[in-house]
């Protein structure tokens, strides 16, 4: 499987800040980070709690943004490629991880990932869902100009749904269809 996950220079920075945090704290904060994945709009940790952690980790606000940001990441992307533990234990390491971080990583995904993996198949990443289909066909027959016309037209109507909203938009579109004449040669 190739590497989902590219040695790029924010990730340089993120893995150097990880390799330095204790093993406990950093196994806590990626569960949280995991539990809370799912939540759209939602942060991780609150401001107070972003204060209280640099202070226990030891890193500066930006240092801490870039942890979080780039743990989510990886985590997302073991989602997006369903991976297995061991490949991003693995593909962690190739990115110079400290083998007990990568672990770390591998252990909770390994035992949270199915989970975080049907919560996510629930959530809806369009900002509006189709709800309902109607539809209509009219065949124009004849005109005062034209004894023997076919004309056939359609109306579709497509009800769409906001993910946060009871009430259903309804929108309609003609179609006309024109009819094409093939001669044979």
């Amino acid at each position: 499987m190739a590497s989902f996950i590219k040695e790029t220079q924010s990730i340089k920075e993120a893995v150097t800040f990880i390799n330095a945090i204790d093993e406990n704290k950093f196994s806590r904060l990626i569960s949280r980070i995991i539990q809370k994945l799912h939540l759209k709009g939602e942060r991780t940790f609150s401001e107070e709690e972003e204060e209280k952690l640099q202070a226990a980790l030891s890193l500066n606000k930006q240092a801490l943004s870039l942890v979080l940001e780039t743990a989510a990441f990886i985590l997302e992307q073991a989602v997006y490629h369903n991976v297995k533990p061991t490949s991003l234990q693995q593909q962690l390491e190739g990115v110079h991880l400290n083998p007990d971080k990568a672990e770390v990583f591998s252990q909770t995904w390994a035992s949270s990932g199915p989970e975080l993996v049907e919560k996510l198949k629930h959530n809806t990443f369009a900002p509006k869902k189709l709800e309902y289909v109607g539809w209509q066909l009219n065949l124009q027959m004849a005109q005062s100009s034209q004894a023997r016309l076919k004309s056939p037209s359609a109306v579709l109507q497509l009800g769409l749904r906001n993910e946060d909203s009871e009430m259903l938009d309804l929108c309609g579109m003609k179609l006309c269809l024109k009819r094409s004449k093939l001669k044979s040669q």
